[in-house]
């Protein structure tokens, strides 16, 4: 018994190690030179030229990216386009810029609006094909739990299936209606959050955030902004935290250290 127990206890033991998530590390952007001034917090870096002027601060870490949050403020007599297309970034090992990689652009905020788009249209013929698949096999099961009972032929199981399908047909419900929720909120921050493409007129400002996928090996990461024949480049130093994974409770409670 005391084996069976044993090699019980272990296999549970395995199965809760090798399904223990890893937290994700915590990533921080910080300026690495140029003029600071902090606003709620946030240290902003600013530059000027030609009338235009832009200012950039890390806004928080969203996943597996980095939100950058930039401002635009046309200053010059002529209206100014500006949009996501127009910033670029670049990960680097050191502050030269000869460590750093192929500059690309920051994520699409159209493409990921589409993605999303795609990705709720589906979910919710998922959630009607389900609901249609469910309803047929309750209600016969229900018959055939009303027909037991009148014949007499009930007994302490009748009623169990039906129930059961019952619940399967809710958690199904709720894991739609869960990941259509979490479309609908990341349609809204791409959509109202993120900076799109603008036409900032004369006197005006504009702003948003710009999305940077995480390079963990980088210790530094330049922010580039194109407005027409004006390039403002800013540069911020990177640090990347571990998280320490804390062990579950469920682990110490399982005996594995007692004598056997």
């Amino acid at each position: 018994m005391r084996s069976r127990d044993y090699l019980l206890g272990s296999i549970v033991f395995a199965l809760l190690v090798a399904g223990c998530a890893t937290p994700h590390p915590v990533v921080r952007l910080a300026p690495a030179g140029g003029e600071v001034t902090w606003v709620a917090g946030r240290a902003v870096l600013s530059k000027q030229q030609s009338g235009v002027r832009v200012a950039m601060a890390f806004e928080h870490q969203d996943g597996d990216t980095l939100a950058v949050r930039v401002e635009v403020a046309n200053d010059s007599e002529a209206k100014l386009e500006v949009g996501p297309r127009d910033v670029f970034f670049a990960t680097c090992q050191q502050r030269a810029l000869g460590s750093c990689g192929a500059s690309q652009r920051v994520i699409d905020p159209e493409a990921a609006l589409m993605a999303l788009d795609v990705g709720a249209s589906r979910e919710a013929a998922a959630a009607a094909n389900d609901a249609a698949f469910y309803t047929p096999l309750l209600v016969m099961s229900a018959v055939t739990d009303v027909a037991s009972v009148a014949s007499g032929k009930g007994d302490s199981t009748t009623g169990l299936h039906t129930a059961a399908l019952a619940n399967q047909r809710d958690a199904d419900e709720a894991r739609h209606n869960t990941a259509l929720a979490s479309y609908a909120s990341q349609r809204d921050m791409w959509s109202n959050a993120a900076l799109r493409r603008n036409t900032v007129q004369p006197g005006r400002a504009q702003g948003g955030m710009v999305f940077v996928p995480i390079d963990l090996a980088a210790r530094y990461v330049w922010i580039q902004l194109r407005a027409g024949p004006r390039t403002f480049a800013f540069q911020f130093e990177q640090t990347v935290m571990d998280i320490p994974t804390a062990t579950s409770p469920r682990m110490h409670t399982m005996g594995m250290s007692e004598e056997r």
